[in-house]
């Protein structure tokens, strides 16, 4: 093979890469219009025996092309949480987010900065200076990650700084070191639990329990906020890799959804 025949495959694949992604944008767009269906029919948000016809029928099309219908089910699986979980997080919020949503409800554009000063723990400094540890982060790169204009970081820090509750919130924000992109070549062992409801209680001492019961060592575990993210993960790094036995146990717990193995 010549590297031009190599070139040309490579963008083959790029096309279908973004040819996937405009379809799962498209169809969380079809789900988000389901949602507002469901809420004149005063219905519910997961339809159980749909998903199972949906994951059936995944699998059906899988051995007909060939595909390996576990792979196909992990990956209905994986799109089906996640769209759920772009519905709750229109109709479910925390208390704390609730809150925040109040104090940026005349600006959702300052609501886009505090959402992205949050996910990555960037803190509000009292000169308006929005940081990372003690380093200081451009508001262009800012506005940028958050989809709005530079100038909108400035107000959403002033905004911060004005109101005791987001500044209790926002200038305590930290980040911490995430060890899932080195853990492979670390040879560490990385599992991500999507549950089925982030918000109910005892899902994280039930993943543990398997986990300590089968004697791996936990380096670390990092859980979303089911209030703020709208597929929330439980990520848990072992010191080594995970058995096969462990991931069929944890697959088990009628709490999860799907668990994803790096």
């Amino acid at each position: 093979m010549s590297e031009e025949e190599l070139k040309k495959l490579r963008e083959d694949i790029d096309d279908i890469d973004k040819k996937i992604i405009e379809l799962l944008s498209e169809r969380i767009e079809v789900a988000g219009d389901i949602l507002k269906v469901k809420k004149k029919m005063e219905k519910g948000i997961r339809d159980r025996e749909r998903e199972q016809k949906v994951i059936e029928r995944t699998r059906e099309y899988a051995r007909e092309k060939g595909l390996d219908p576990d792979f196909a089910e992990d990956v209905i699986r994986l799109t089906i949480s996640r769209t759920v979980g772009s519905e709750q997080e229109q109709v479910k919020r925390g208390e704390m987010w609730e809150k925040i949503r109040d104090f940026f409800e005349e600006s959702p554009a300052q609501l886009k900065i505090a959402r992205v000063l949050y996910k990555y723990g960037l803190r509000v400094k009292e000169d308006g200076d929005i940081v990372c540890g003690e380093i200081r982060i451009p508001a262009i790169q800012i506005a940028e990650e958050a989809g709005v204009d530079r100038r909108t970081v400035a107000s959403t820090a002033k905004t911060i700084l004005g109101n005791g509750e987001l500044r209790e919130i926002f200038s305590n924000l930290r980040p911490i070191p995430f060890l899932k992109g080195v853990a492979r070549p670390l040879n560490l062992g990385l599992i991500e639990i999507i549950p089925t409801d982030a918000t109910e209680t005892g899902i994280i001492s039930e993943v543990t329990d398997v986990i300590s019961e089968n004697k791996l060592s936990v380096r670390q575990s990092i859980t979303d906020d089911p209030y703020f993210t709208a597929q929330p993960r439980f990520t848990i790094i072992t010191s080594e890799p995970v058995p096969g036995k462990v991931i069929e146990e944890l697959r088990d717990l009628p709490s999860i959804e799907s668990v994803i193995v790096y």
